[in-house]
């Protein structure tokens, strides 16, 4: 790397170094540390002809950020995210799309529900409102027979095409649309972080068992939760979410599986079940539980 001797920045140095020290953000956007620039280059007596790209290499050459590269896969765009030291892939993922709030997998294992180490993360995100997508879009235009039910579980869950790769790893960015409201719901925010609580991440794992390592993955992340889960609290979420599709049923079937007491899961099996239901997608060799409803794959 060419070195730099930027005579302004060198007599800001101490400043610039103490502020990124201070500040918890730990993942910037080329567009951040513009913003960042052009509120403190005064303050830090930058010389008029030097802009925000000289910053950044000021940064880079100093080891205050380090650059990491990821494409879009759909477009091959590539877009730049300025890292501090240390800056996780949760850090990374939540600079694509600032609203968003990690989920699925991620929230797994925010939680400690898996023991897996996934290259994969996920961000979902909502959007505006009179929108829906992905589930709530789907059951919205599904009359609610077995015959579409039966339809719609015979195919390969839909995933997001919204998928950054990391030029610099082998890691997978998945950005996954929700209802503009959902954001609101079960969404907690530490250390720096958003993600889903708990409780809105066993629903969400439920809903998309793919984005989560599978529904044996699913099924540890139940037993994990045992002796923390606020049952009633997963089914006040439940019924705020608006799912048309019975998931009960399937939260009911983990529950019962993963060992938790009636008392526990017996509100989810008050409700009535109508239909028969699915654990998953594209199940091939189906295997049925008569008291929860459900099918699921043979040898679960």
């Amino acid at each position: 790397m060419v070195n730099m001797r930027i005579e302004s920045f060198e007599r800001a140095k101490s400043q610039i170094i103490a502020y990124f020290n201070r500040i918890n953000q730990r993942a910037y956007t080329t567009n951040d540390i513009l913003d960042i620039f052009n509120f403190h280059k005064e303050t830090w007596k930058i010389a008029k002809y030097r802009n925000h790209k000289n910053l950044i290499d000021f940064l880079v050459e100093w080891d205050v950020i380090t650059v990491k590269k990821l494409r879009r896969n759909v477009t091959g765009e590539v877009k730049t995210i300025l890292c501090r030291p240390r800056a996780s892939n949760y850090d990374i993922a939540q600079t694509i799309i600032k609203h968003g709030y990690l989920s699925n997998y991620s929230a797994m294992s925010i939680h400690q529900l898996t023991e897996q180490i996934s290259k994969s993360f996920y961000l979902s995100y909502g959007k505006s409102e009179g929108y829906i997508e992905n589930v709530a879009h789907e059951e919205n235009t599904i009359f609610l027979s077995q015959e579409s039910i039966d339809k719609a579980f015979s195919k390969v869950q839909r995933i997001t095409s919204e998928v950054y790769t990391s030029i610099n790893e082998n890691s997978k960015f998945f950005l996954v649309q929700k209802k503009f409201n959902d954001e609101i719901i079960g969404i907690v925010e530490e250390n720096g972080l958003r993600y889903t609580d708990l409780e809105r991440t066993l629903i969400d794992i439920v809903v998309r068992p793919a984005y989560s390592g599978g529904v044996f993955e699913v099924l540890k992340a139940f037993e994990a939760a045992k002796g923390s889960l606020n049952v009633s609290l997963l089914n006040d979420y439940l019924t705020r979410l608006g799912y048309i599709y019975p998931y009960h049923q399937s939260i009911g079937f983990f529950l019962d599986k993963a060992g938790y007491d009636k008392c526990e899961y017996n509100i989810f099996l008050s409700k009535k079940r109508r239909v028969r239901f699915y654990i998953t997608y594209n199940i091939s060799n189906l295997e049925y539980d008569e008291k929860w409803q459900v099918y699921y794959p043979r040898g679960f």
